[in-house]
């Protein structure tokens, strides 16, 4: 839906997240599955707040980063409105340094110069630093494996993590040639 002042749209959002038209990406789901934020504090951030930035791209569409508290906790939310006017939540964390100055502010980006290494997340913008997964869940063929001390980036922003393309090929390798270390109990949940 089309806004005048596109910061206005928080208001079409935040119905719609009333009225449960919404859906919540994967990314979203490890979040709350991990227990780093709840869905109604999602909710609230979106209801009770406000759009701070508004992102453009020239596939996918605009999305909107929005502030909002639930309680005394800020929150961020990344969301973008489906071709059918529904929300889709993308993103959900609570903002922090590096990243963040405080709620509102980003930190300012220090000097870069063209040797700057410098990698960022391609969904949010934050910045990747080099991490070991202690674990590192990964699917093929619709069987879980799990995988340990695995060489990372993890954007400090979102939480999303990228491998290399050489550990992605050692872990296909390991998994195709059985090369197992052990096996962990599992916790299944049926949805019903």
């Amino acid at each position: 839906m089309k806004f005048a002042d596109p910061f206005k749209k928080i208001d079409w959002i935040a119905e719609r997240v009333k009225k449960s038209q919404y859906l919540v990406s994967e990314h979203v789901m490890r979040f709350l599955t991990e227990g780093k934020i709840h869905i109604t504090e999602i909710e609230d951030a979106i209801l009770f707040g406000k759009i701070l930035e508004i992102h453009k791209h020239p596939s996918r569409g605009g999305s909107y980063l929005i502030l909002g508290f639930s309680g005394k906790k800020p929150v961020h939310v990344i969301c973008a409105e489906t071709q059918n006017s529904l929300i889709v939540i993308l993103f959900a964390y609570i903002p922090s340094l590096p990243i963040w100055k405080n709620s509102y502010q980003r930190s300012q980006p220090g000097d870069k110069s063209m040797g700057d290494k410098r990698q960022v997340c391609f969904f949010c913008n934050g910045e990747i630093k080099q991490i070991t997964v202690g674990n590192f869940d990964y699917r093929l063929e619709g069987q879980l494996y799990v995988i340990k001390n695995v060489p990372a980036g993890l954007c400090m922003q979102c939480g999303e993590k990228y491998i290399s393309a050489s550990s992605a090929r050692k872990i296909n390798d390991r998994i195709e040639t059985s090369r197992y270390s052990g096996t962990e109990k599992v916790f299944v949940l049926e949805y019903k």
